[in-house]
């Protein structure tokens, strides 16, 4: 049980250092700040959900 604990702990860092580096960029083009909205919400998606794996 400790060991899947440490790769959530690293997943979610490695997650939300993707979304802080996303969450950085600075685009006028419609077009990447849509992608980057995208990945942003899918990396939010997904500390949420490591999270409740966590608590569980």
């Amino acid at each position: 049980m400790g060991n899947i604990l440490v790769k959530l702990f690293l997943l979610q860092a490695t997650v939300s250092d993707h979304r802080l580096q996303y969450a950085m960029i600075e685009t006028d083009e419609e077009r990447e700040r849509a992608f980057i909205s995208g990945v942003l919400a899918a990396l939010e998606f997904f500390e949420d959900a490591i999270e409740e794996v966590m608590e569980a």
